[in-house]
C-alpha cells in the first residue's frame, strides 16, 4: 500500500529522533491520521498527546524549543494554521522558535471531511509571517530533503502535506528543479499541483507538445536562483492545491517575474466541500486532462 506523505514524515522523524534526542513530537488527537502515530510507537517517552487543543499545543512546543528542544507539531493543516494562528504568529514567528508544524490533509481535496477540514489559503497565512519557512513536498524524497533542511536551520517551519499519497519524482531532489525542458510556455507547480502538472505534461507530450514543469519544494521564502530559471519564460502557468490568490502564484508575482502568470488553483469564493478528489478537481478545471487542454491552447497560441 502506498503511504501518505504524513506517514512517511512520522516514520522518518522517528529515524531522525533515534540520532537526535532533541526531537519531540506533539499531536492534536489525530495521530492515526496525520502520521504522528509512527513516532508515538517508536519514541513514546518523547511524544505528547495534546488533545484537541491546538493553541495550547503550539504554545507548549514554543516553550520546549526555547529550552533547546526541536519539537514537531502534528495535526491537520486547517487546524494548525487557523485555530492556532495567533500562537504561530506570536510564539513561533515573532519569537523565532524552531518549531516544525506538520499540516497533513492540506489543500482542497478533503474527501468526506468537507470544508471544515480543507485548508485552501494556508500558504497565504504562513508565508506572510516573518521567519516561517513554507515547504510543499511532492514526493517522499522531497519530504525527507525538507525535513533534513529544516533541522539544519533554526527557524520555525510549516510542512504542507496533502491527504492523498504522492509518488516519487524524477531527478535529484532540491529546493526546485525542472522536470522537462523550459520554454516560452512553462508550468510552475508545488505539492499535489506538481503531480497534476506531470500527468498533464505526459498528455501534452503524447500530442507532440513539450512543456517544462518547474517544481518548487520550498515556496516561502522562494529559493535563491528560482527567478533566474524563469527568465526566458513568457507565459507561466502556476498549478497548486491552493486558492489562486495568496499561494505560489501570488508569491512568484510579488517576487517580480517577467512572465505572464496564469494561476490554476481553487477559485476564490469556493469554500471547499465533501467529495472525491476527481470530482472536485473536475468541477474547477483542475484534472490533468483539463489542465493539459488549457496549457495546449496557450502553447499553440505562442507558436
Amino acid at each position: 500500500m502506498t503511504l501518505r506523505l504524513a506517514d512517511h514524515c512520522g516514520q522518518y522523524l522517528s529515524e531522525l529522533a533515534a540520532q537526535d534526542p532533541r526531537i519531540w513530537a506533539l499531536d492534536g488527537d489525530l495521530a492515526d491520521s496525520d502520521g504522528a502515530i509512527h513516532f508515538a510507537q517508536a519514541h513514546p517517552e518523547r511524544f505528547v498527546m495534546a488533545g484537541i487543543a491546538e493553541q495550547c499545543m503550539v504554545s507548549l512546543a514554543a516553550g520546549m524549543a526555547s529550552c533547546g528542544l526541536r519539537p514537531w507539531v502534528f495535526s491537520f493543516g486547517a487546524f494548525l494554521c487557523f485555530r492556532a494562528y495567533d500562537q504561530v504568529r506570536v510564539c513561533l514567528s515573532q519569537s523565532r522558535q524552531p518549531v516544525v508544524l506538520v499540516g497533513s490533509h492540506a489543500g482542497g481535496c478533503s474527501a468526506r471531511n468537507g470544508k471544515t477540514h480543507a485548508s485552501l489559503n494556508d500558504i497565504a497565512l504562513m508565508a506572510s509571517l516573518p521567519h516561517v519557512g513554507v515547504w510543499s513536498p511532492a514526493s517522499p524524497e522531497d519530504l525527507k530533503f525538507a525535513m533534513r533542511s529544516i533541522l539544519l536551520g533554526d527557524n520555525p517551519a510549516y510542512l504542507r502535506l496533502p491527504r492523498r499519497p504522492l509518488e516519487q519524482l524524477p531527478g535529484e531532489t532540491s529546493l526546485y528543479r525542472w522536470l522537462g525542458e523550459p520554454g516560452p510556455v512553462a508550468v510552475l507547480a508545488t505539492g499535489l499541483g506538481t503531480e497534476l502538472a506531470l500527468i498533464a505534461q505526459e498528455e501534452l507530450a503524447a500530442d507532440g507538445l513539450s512543456v517544462g514543469v518547474l517544481h518548487c519544494l520550498r515556496v516561502s521564502p522562494l529559493p535563491p536562483g528560482l527567478l533566474e530559471e524563469l527568465q526566458e519564460v513568457e507565459t507561466l502557468f502556476v498549478i497548486e492545491d491552493h486558492y489562486t490568490f495568496g499561494g505560489l502564484a501570488s508569491i512568484i508575482q510579488h517576487a517580480g517575474t517577467r512572465a505572464r502568470v496564469i494561476p490554476l488553483g481553487w477559485p476564490m469564493g469556493w469554500a471547499a466541500q465533501s467529495g472525491g478528489d476527481e470530482d472536485l478537481l473536475q468541477m474547477h478545471g483542475l484534472t490533468p486532462h483539463q489542465l493539459a487542454a488549457t496549457i495546449s491552447e496557450a502553447v499553440r497560441h505562442a507558436s
